[in-house]
């Protein structure tokens, strides 16, 4: 009895391997086709699961598989949303954060402009002094421009 209980864990854990590196070749391929087929290895999985024999030994081996599968996808989940996030990162993609604090920056200015527009100025070339600096080399420029040309004889 002790001996085909032995055999029957271990072609349950040899399954059990096997269904654990389709699983994985599966989440691939999911990866690169999307939620359609995910979905449907889910349901094809529930299906195939209700075959599994339940006895204490095979559902507790079965139950650990499961709970290893979960930890393992939500693991991999993880390092994918960190790896798409560096990504973005080093492509310039603004971050979310990013971009609503530049939207309350823009509100910020509008406000300022309507109640002040000389301090909306102001505020948006301290933001900025580059821009200031600019119109006060081009001013000057063109002044200069304007002025008659002392030439020696």
């Amino acid at each position: 009895m002790a001996k085909k209980k032995d055999d029957a864990l271990h072609v349950l854990k040899t399954s059990a391997n096997k269904v654990w590196l389709a699983g994985l070749g599966a989440l691939a391929q999911a990866g690169k086709q999307g939620d359609k087929l995910f979905k449907t290895l889910v349901k094809k999985g529930k299906k195939y699961e209700d075959l599994i024999p339940t006895s204490g030994d095979v559902k507790d081996t079965v139950d650990a598989a499961k709970k290893q599968a979960t930890e393992t996808y939500n693991s991999m989940e993880a390092a994918f949303d960190r790896q798409v996030a560096n990504a973005l990162k080093r492509a310039g993609v603004a971050q979310q954060a990013e971009v609503d604090a530049l939207k309350k920056e823009v509100a910020k200015l509008r406000r300022e402009a309507k109640g002040n527009p000389a301090k909306a100025k102001k505020a948006a070339t301290k933001k900025n002094p580059t821009a200031a600096k600019k119109k006060t080399t081009s001013s000057k420029k063109k002044k200069a421009a304007a002025r008659p040309s002392k030439k020696k004889a």
